[in-house]
């Protein structure tokens, strides 16, 4: 993944990726079948907890977890941060808590900047984009076997999906898929930047768990700045 963080949640690149991911009558690219039996495996669970873990430092620096009620309204929360921002959000369908560096803010529905996600229109996080797949803008694509585990890696063009990051410019992004029979175990998000003409390299493990699991929705908004006083 990008070294990130956004008002939008993660990178600006899965935004990119996700309304580039329309397959048409573009070739799929090896691995395609699981990939995308994995997005929509996803997009039909009920309920998820999502870990971005930072390779690099073992450091788990994104979680996004959801539910949908009984009336299939989503109630989420995220917290992250990245080198300069820290971010969390809650919506329970009914109140949207928002904290940025320092700043807290407070929506209840039916107020202007207010979203309500449910089923049919749901957060980008709880939607097939989470699993990246965009084969038209994919390079270079590879499947191997790993010990019994399905080692599928898709290289992009960032030109052809708007990759941007937090500071610099991207010049690399690669996803690695890795699969158990049909079960997506993981993927990791692969990012080159060019940043005051220093070459850097970022790498986001992510990890769906707790899938049709999750019992309670926490206010990250209130965990964090209630534990800050």
């Amino acid at each position: 993944m990008l070294k990130r963080i956004a008002a939008g949640f993660l990178a600006a690149v899965i935004c990119a990726l996700a309304l580039c991911s329309c397959f048409g009558s573009v070739k799929d690219a090896e691995g395609a079948e699981l990939i995308k039996k994995a997005r929509s495996a996803y997009k039909e669970l009920n309920s998820a907890r999502v870990i971005m873990t930072n390779t690099g430092t073992g450091e788990i620096e994104q979680e996004f977890v959801f539910k949908y009620d009984e009336k299939d309204i989503l109630l989420y929360s995220y917290k992250g941060k990245s080198e300069k921002n820290e971010y969390a959000q809650y919506n329970n369908g009914m109140e949207l808590f928002t904290y940025q560096n320092g700043e807290q803010s407070y929506l209840q529905k039916g107020e202007n900047g207010f979203v309500l996600y449910n089923r049919s229109s749901t957060h980008p996080q709880a939607d097939e984009g989470l699993i990246l797949y965009s084969p038209a803008a994919v390079t270079e694509a590879t499947v191997t076997d790993e010990a019994g585990v399905t080692h599928i890696r898709h290289v992009y063009d960032v030109s052809k999906i708007g990759a941007q990051a937090e500071s610099g410019e991207v010049t690399g992004f690669s996803a690695d898929y890795y699969f158990k029979g049909d079960e997506l175990l993981y993927f990791v998000e692969t990012t080159d930047t060019l940043e005051d003409g220093a070459a850097k390299h970022y790498a986001y493990k992510v990890e769906i768990t707790e899938k049709n699991a999750v019992e309670k929705v926490e206010n990250t908004v209130l965990a964090l700045t209630e534990g800050r006083k």
